[in-house]
């Protein structure tokens, strides 16, 4: 893979930048006047990334070293929180998947107090609904990702949601098992969560064999019905 090196790339940095200076073979820059500046050195890029970079510093109205460093910055601030910028970048684009599936973001206390003032009277209606809403989810990801796999999205998407509770999907041919564990969890809303987990995966196709539901627990096992065309195709 080609490589443009830094003495092409970062010479445009520096000539944006008003900055001269002589260059090492160590890749140390001298100013031929430090006077007030930081030190500056030389890295190597691939060249279509140096090139890309150049294109999105002039969309944005910006020197290609400003621009570089602050991608840098953010990269270091993100390694900070003992995140990675690409896990950083997938959250955020996974909570954009969710904010286009139309799912709003509550308090638990908040849905629990409705969860336990409504499934006394209600609890035929709320698991109905629950699942119904599994159902509609599980069809938005097989029509979004038609060109890839929903169901490793969807493994994704459920870790992004449970950040207190652990998630487990297991695939085995046309077996798949999906396993979800939060013992603060009430036995009704684990009942609520079960129905809409269900209803996501009869929505690809696979037919519910195990449904075992305990506070805070949810064990649930399914088979792949045979089909020559599960996914809805993109109209």
């Amino acid at each position: 893979m080609a490589y443009l090196y830094a003495i092409c790339f970062w010479g445009k940095i520096f000539m944006d930048n008003y900055f001269f200076g002589t260059v090492s073979p160590f890749g140390r820059c001298h100013s031929l006047s430090n006077v007030g500046r930081r030190e500056k050195k030389l890295l190597a890029v691939r060249g279509d990334l140096a090139q890309k970079v150049i294109e999105i510093a002039n969309s944005k109205g910006m020197t290609v070293y400003s621009f570089t460093n602050e991608v840098l910055h953010q990269a270091v601030r993100a390694e900070g929180m003992n995140r990675s910028l690409q896990d950083i970048v997938e959250r955020f684009r996974l909570l954009e998947i969710e904010r286009d599936s139309g799912a709003v973001f509550a308090t638990k206390d908040v849905l629990s107090f409705m969860e336990e003032k409504l499934f006394p009277q209600e609890k035929e209606n709320l698991l109905k609904r629950s699942y119904e809403s599994g159902r509609w989810y599980g069809k938005y990801l097989q029509i979004k990702f038609h060109n890839g796999e929903p169901l490793d999205m969807l493994e994704k998407l459920l870790d992004v949601r449970s950040a207190s509770s652990e998630i487990r999907l297991f695939r085995n041919g046309d077996q798949l098992s999906l396993t979800r564990l939060c013992p603060n969890d009430s036995l009704e809303h684990t009942q609520i969560v079960s129905k809409y987990l269900e209803g996501i995966m009869n929505s690809f196709s696979y037919e519910t064999e195990k449904n075992d539901v305990s506070k805070g627990l949810i064990v649930l096992e399914f088979e792949r019905k045979k089909s020559d065309d599960t996914v809805p195709r993109k109209m």
